[in-house]
């Protein structure tokens, strides 16, 4: 009767095991003509030297003086802003727990965070043709990028944020926050992630913006990770209960 009971238990686990939905990561090759493949748009001038990661990484840095001592993480390509003040967003519920993001700081400043990657080119105040090693940027410069009226000086108006008083609070302490309960959010399973098998990934206990963006994703049209099935909404509602 015990050994009946035992297997019965253990054909329960496998089977709740096997019901549950995991996230697999998007393959990196749905950033081709999306977005984020910035070749076609660099190309029309002449200017297409560069592979399709090199807009954004650089596998090999043999021009020392082209880049910072401390590069970062991703062997990062791109000139990072130098702001530090782009506000804090606040509620009634969360109110601005540790979200001064003013450590966001340049790469060079060994104060970096991922999301001051995105906002290298999402806070529109580094050239698009800003790279640490490109031998067609000063050529570039003052070229259109793109249709419409955007320049390499520019990010389109719709993708940039200066603000992030009136936008999701990142670079916050979320894995173990005492806050959690009162907000009626997910309680992350580690400091690595939310979901525990990185498919919503954490920066050292904090949200940033690849929490929940994928900047490879083309798939979707605002590169959302690829989170954990949800019953119903957006994936708002994994994290938002």
């Amino acid at each position: 009767m015990k050994i009946a009971r035992t297997i019965g238990l253990v054909m329960l686990m496998l089977a709740m095991v096997s019901s549950m939905s995991f996230a697999v990561k998007p393959s990196k090759s749905l950033i081709v003509n999306s977005a984020h493949d910035l070749r076609a748009g660099f190309a029309q001038y002449g200017y297409n030297t560069y592979a399709l990661c090199n807009y954004c990484h650089i596998a090999h840095k043999v021009a020392a003086s082209t880049y910072p001592a401390n590069i970062g993480p991703l062997l990062w390509n791109h000139t990072l802003s130098s702001v530090t003040a782009y506000g804090v967003y606040t509620s009634d519920i969360f109110q601005a727990y540790g979200t001064d993001i003013a450590d966001l700081g340049p790469l060079n400043t060994g104060a970096y965070q991922t999301s001051n990657m995105c906002l290298s080119c999402h806070d529109g105040t580094v050239a698009i043709a800003s790279f640490y090693d490109y031998a067609d940027a000063q050529a570039l410069n003052g070229k259109e990028y793109g249709s419409g009226n955007t320049g390499f000086t520019n990010m389109p108006s719709d993708a940039v944020i200066k603000d992030l008083t009136n936008t999701h609070p990142v670079n916050f302490t979320y894995y173990n926050a005492s806050w959690i309960p009162q907000a009626g959010v997910l309680a992350p399973a580690n400091a690595s992630s939310v979901d525990g098998a990185g498919a919503v990934p954490l920066e050292n206990g904090k949200m940033q913006c690849w929490t929940c963006h994928d900047a490879h994703n083309g798939g979707s049209s605002i590169f959302e990770q690829n989170f954990p099935t949800q019953a119903s909404g957006t994936f708002c509602t994994y994290c938002h209960l």
